[in-house]
Parts: C-alpha cells; sequence; structure tokens
C-alpha cells in the first residue's frame, strides 16, 4: 500500500508540474481577442453611399487604437474580439449626416500594442508552486479520506449487540464482540472463533 502511495505521489507531482509548464499566461489571448484601448492594425476598402473612399491591405495596413474616442462606435464594436487573421466581409452603418459608411474584408492584420497588463514576474513563478502544492494536497487529502472511509465501510459489527466485532465464528461465520464471543455463538453454538 505504501508503494503505490508513493508511486500515486510522485505520478501526480509530475502531472502538474507538466500542465502548470503547459498553461503559460499570455497577456493576448485567442479566448477575448481585440479588446478596447489595444492597438491594432487593420485592413479593409471603405465606401461611403456607394462612392470608393479608402483602401488598406495587410502590407500598409491602417493602425488605430480600439476606443469610442477615436473612431466610430459600429466600427469599434465589429473590431471588439476578433483575432488575428479574422475577417469580418461586411460593416456598414449610417452617420449622422445620413451617409453610408461601409467596410468589406475588415481583416485584423496584427496586434501592435495590448491593453492587457502582463502578469507580475513573481505571480508567474508563485503560481506553478501554488498549483503544485494545492494538486498535492488534494491527491494526499483523497487517499486519507479513501482509506479512513474503507476502513470505516470494513468495520463489522457484532451478530448479538451494536459494538465492534473483533472475531468471528469458524463455523457459521457471524461476527461478534469480545464480550459476546467469550458466550459461545448464538447461531450455532460454537466456541471457535477466528480473530478479524
Amino acid at each position: 500500500m505504501r508503494r503505490q502511495l508513493y508511486i500515486l505521489i510522485m505520478l501526480s507531482i509530475m502531472t502538474s508540474l507538466v500542465v502548470t509548464q503547459s498553461l503559460t499566461v499570455k497577456a493576448y489571448d485567442n479566448l477575448y481577442g481585440v479588446e478596447y484601448d489595444d492597438i491594432i492594425d487593420v485592413a479593409f476598402e471603405s465606401w461611403i453611399n456607394g462612392i470608393f473612399s479608402n483602401s488598406y491591405t495587410a502590407e500598409g495596413p491602417f493602425r488605430l487604437t480600439v476606443s469610442t474616442q477615436v473612431i466610430n462606435s459600429n466600427f469599434t464594436s465589429a473590431l471588439l474580439g476578433m483575432k488575428e487573421g479574422e475577417v469580418k466581409p461586411y460593416i456598414t452603418w449610417i452617420d449622422g449626416d445620413g451617409k453610408t459608411i461601409e467596410y468589406y474584408d475588415t481583416t485584423v492584420v496584427r496586434l501592435v500594442k495590448d491593453s492587457t497588463p502582463e502578469s507580475s514576474a513573481a505571480w508567474k513563478i508563485i503560481r506553478p508552486i501554488l498549483i503544485t502544492v494545492v494538486s498535492i494536497g488534494v491527491v494526499v487529502g483523497g487517499l486519507y479520506a479513501g482509506v479512513k472511509v474503507r476502513q470505516r465501510i470494513g468495520i463489522r459489527g457484532c451478530s448479538s449487540c451494536d459494538n465492534k466485532a473483533t472475531s468471528k465464528c469458524s463455523k457459521c461465520g457471524k461476527n461478534f464482540c469480545s464480550n459476546c464471543s467469550s458466550k459461545g455463538c448464538t447461531n450455532c453454538g460454537s466456541r471457535q472463533f477466528i480473530r478479524t
């Protein structure tokens, strides 16, 4: 049992170290994409009232800060959540003067500056250690609880009273405590018992 416990603990330590190393923290991730105050390069074609206005390509992109103070809120909300390389085929709105503004093939070329703050260097060191310690605690606590529950489930009660059984009848197999076994088996009358 001790060897299996040792192997299980070592295996859990190694697994938790591998998992924590693979969970590196990056400020820009594919989960959220473009967020407010990011600076990004965008490629698109713009049209105003059906007349060509501008064209920006991946080689000569339009650089902007994603903010409603910098550019129209309709365009900003269409950019939010986009990831690098993602394309929105059509974005449109009507401005305050009644002009129809259209953007075709809007592509996030690259993220120039991420507004998400980098995690501190101390957290990068403490995080894997903390996760490892918690993982070891969970595994050891689970094993300890499992052993205790198994012992509790394995406890047999006396057939005559509610005390803990210490022996069983060698003939019929009924369980008895030390007091009841001194009187003999109440089931078969045998006086031979095996310690449990």
